[in-house]
């Protein structure tokens, strides 16, 4: 089944997750984090995008984003393959750090960013991993809410708003009151790639399945996790690269899979034959 496009337009606004391969761990440590934290100031100031909320878990990270173009794709692209890489080379790896393609919902803004942004900032605590949200540093809440200072990526203002439309100066207390409030176990975010009401869904609902019937057909193609199963030495790699391009995959699409450049794929393909060398 083809996937559809991702509905990107400017002044959208995105719940984003981007989860490890397999599930497994994309942080090891505090360098790591920091090091993500690092390229997402980056992407959000390259991209024009404005960044309401942020959690780094341990196999996956959250975002909620406004875009200003239609470039959302392209922003989380290149976050990922930049950390991918930087990641590999650390922890002397090959192979990809991240599934293949991440998720994101479309997000009505007022009560809907504000929920989506609760849900992001109370992950660490259903999981166990924080009694509470000011207890975990790699969140935005502790900056929100005036505990740490404000990253120059983050912009607070629209939730704040959000948060007490009459007086926004007292977001931070009412956010820290609600999630108080909240049980956090007990908390459920729609996992529906449209989050709205009725008419903000029929609005969108009709563009994404417009843009389901462009999505060129990939049936009889095996996916690239299947590609690259099994695949951790070199040598296996190169392999699978060879079968991916064989499938049709774009080099520039299997790169951003492994977390490698583009001229690196290119330079792998070029030494396997499948396209001419530069040096024969």
């Amino acid at each position: 089944m083809a996937r559809p496009l991702r509905i990107q337009a400017p002044g959208l606004t995105y719940h984003v997750v981007a989860r490890g391969v397999r599930r497994t761990s994309i942080y090891v440590d505090e360098v790591d984090r920091h090091k993500f934290l690092k390229l997402l100031a980056h992407v959000i100031q390259r991209y024009a995008l404005l960044c309401h909320a942020y959690c780094e878990m341990t196999n996956h990270y959250h975002l909620a984003v406004t875009t200003t173009e239609a470039n959302l794709s392209r922003a989380v692209q290149r976050l990922n393959s930049h950390y991918a890489q930087w990641w590999n080379w650390r922890h002397e790896r090959i192979g990809h750090v991240f599934q293949s393609r991440f998720n994101s919902q479309l997000i009505q803004e007022d009560a809907y960013l504000v929920n989506v942004c609760r849900y992001i900032i109370l992950n660490p605590v259903r999981a166990g991993m924080a009694g509470s949200p000011e207890e975990w540093p790699w969140s935005s809440y502790r900056a929100t809410v005036g505990l740490d200072p404000i990253p120059r990526f983050l912009d607070c203002n629209q939730l704040m708003a959000a948060v007490a439309p009459d007086n926004p100066a007292d977001g931070p207390n009412r956010l820290r009151r609600s999630l108080m409030e909240t049980d956090a176990l007990a908390l459920r975010f729609p996992r529906t790639a449209i989050v709205g009401d009725d008419a903000f869904i029929t609005r969108f609902q009709s563009l994404r399945a417009r843009a389901s019937r462009e999505v060129p057909s990939r049936e009889g193609r095996p996916a690239l996790d299947a590609i690259f199963q099994g695949a951790i030495t070199r040598c296996a790699r190169n392999k699978a690269i060879e079968t991916a391009l064989r499938e049709r995959y774009a080099a520039a699409e299997v790169a951003r899979y492994l977390g490698l450049h583009p001229s690196t794929v290119s330079r792998i393909a070029s030494d396997e034959g499948l396209v001419p060398s530069a040096r024969a």
